[in-house]
């Protein structure tokens, strides 16, 4: 289940709301339709309300969803903790899940190795690049004995951390060729994980910019971008974080009131559907003084 719409979104909270009432929290009833309101709110927002959700269900004792659910349930929980920018706590949520998985699976499993991908993109987004980049590539080398298409999807999640976190560590010529190799083989498999293409493209752009090649990377993140919008993963809330690499792009072509446009564009779309404290509005907010201080008198 994905985005809902507002009167998707209105019919859950009766239902939730009538369940509640009747049944309590202990019913599995209740317990489904917070869970579907908390994951279409995670996806349209707000996801401050959906954050809570996930919460409550974790709480709730005695709950009817399965063990096997769990670890579900904790997924969702951490993606709903980085949209609202507590990078920090999801990275320790993501561990958890993984912990918990770690308990019943090994280390190959595909949901192990994909949670633990997920946590690299939080230590990126805390700007922990060492750690990142070391998660990343042992994840990849892991993921080589999952079979596909599992194993190739955790392996672009990861090397989509792993090229941002080169790229942050002054390894942009690294970090190009490990994001170019994995869109190479989406597109000889013909993948339509439109969502990972989006961010690697994103990550091959921060590369190509730190190279000094803004005009390729400015190419590269606007056909993303446009891309992206006919993928059947379009994610609108998490197309505006195009933004940033935009931004600096610009920002390196002198364009320097494009780029401040860009980026308060960035800032005033993810401050609204995620959170202020979004790495992202982060990264967009430096943008922005660099772009409006190079063109102070």
């Amino acid at each position: 289940m994905g985005a809902i719409s507002d009167e998707a979104q209105a019919e859950l909270r009766e239902c939730l709301a009538e369940a509640e009432s009747r049944l309590g929290d202990g019913n599995r009833a209740t317990q489904l339709a917070l869970y579907q309101l908390s994951v279409g709110l995670l996806h349209t927002g707000p996801v401050a309300e959906a954050e809570a959700g996930f919460r409550r269900l974790r709480k709730i004792r005695g709950r009817a969803l399965t063990d096997r659910a769990t670890p579900i349930l904790l997924r969702l929980h951490a993606a709903s903790l980085s949209r609202l920018g507590r990078h920090e706590e999801a990275a320790r949520a993501y561990e958890a899940v993984g912990d918990q998985l770690g308990e019943h699976v090994d280390e190959l499993s595909s949901a192990w190795l994909s949670v633990r991908a997920l946590r690299s993109s939080e230590l990126c987004h805390l700007r922990r690049f060492g750690e990142a980049e070391t998660d990343a590539r042992a994840i990849i080398e892991r993921s080589v004995f999952t079979p596909a298409p599992t194993g190739l999807f955790v392996r672009w999640i990861a090397t989509h951390s792993l090229s941002y976190a080169l790229t942050r560590q002054g390894r942009p010529e690294e970090a190009e060729s490990a994001a170019r190799k994995a869109l190479a083989a989406m597109r000889v498999r013909q993948d339509d994980r439109g969502d990972l293409v989006f961010s690697l493209e994103q990550s091959l752009a921060h590369s190509l910019s730190a190279q000094g090649r803004y005009a390729e990377a400015l190419d590269c993140v606007t056909s993303a971008r446009q891309a992206y919008t006919t993928s059947r993963h379009f994610d609108a809330a998490e197309a505006h974080t195009a933004g940033v690499p935009t931004a600096e792009a610009l920002l390196g072509l002198e364009r320097h009131d494009e780029a401040a446009q860009a980026a308060r564009d960035t800032i005033t779309a993810l401050t609204e559907l995620f959170s202020p404290d979004h790495a992202c509005v982060r990264d967009a907010r430096e943008l922005l003084v660099r772009a409006t201080s190079a063109t102070a008198p």
